[in-house]
């Protein structure tokens, strides 16, 4: 069995936030950075699960979150991912990842190749708000 705590807070405190999930610090930073120069207030986390908090308390526009490599990793991520679309269905997800089998299991959410391309993130970026 699983169960979590998580704050459920109410909106309109959200505005151009964005929460970045990677336990690869340097790809985090990178992401950071990157959305920080686009205008985006950035929080980061190590855990996908940590995300959860952070989009309960800030709610952020959007989510990056790393698909990972080892299986654990990836169950973890997808936990996160079914939990954050039915808590949060107002902040977009999207997945990164290193494997091209995994960019093909990513149902409806944008899937972006790790290391993320700034070029590539710019365009998912103008996909979220048009």
């Amino acid at each position: 069995m699983f169960s979590i705590d998580v704050p459920i807070a109410p909106r309109g405190f959200g505005g151009r936030r964005a929460v970045v999930a990677d336990r690869d610090a340097e790809q985090r930073a990178t992401l950071s950075r990157h959305l920080n120069d686009r205008g985006f207030q950035v929080s980061e986390a190590a855990s996908p699960l940590d995300v959860l908090s952070i989009i309960g308390s800030q709610a952020p526009s959007v989510a990056f979150l790393s698909r990972g490599t080892a299986d654990l990793e990836q169950e973890e991520c997808e936990r996160t991912v079914a939990l954050a679309s039915m808590l949060y269905p107002r902040t977009r997800i999207v997945l990164t990842a290193d494997s091209p089998l995994l960019l093909q299991e990513g149902g409806h959410f944008t899937i972006l190749t790790r290391p993320v391309r700034l070029d590539q993130l710019d365009r998912c970026l103008e996909e979220l708000v048009a």
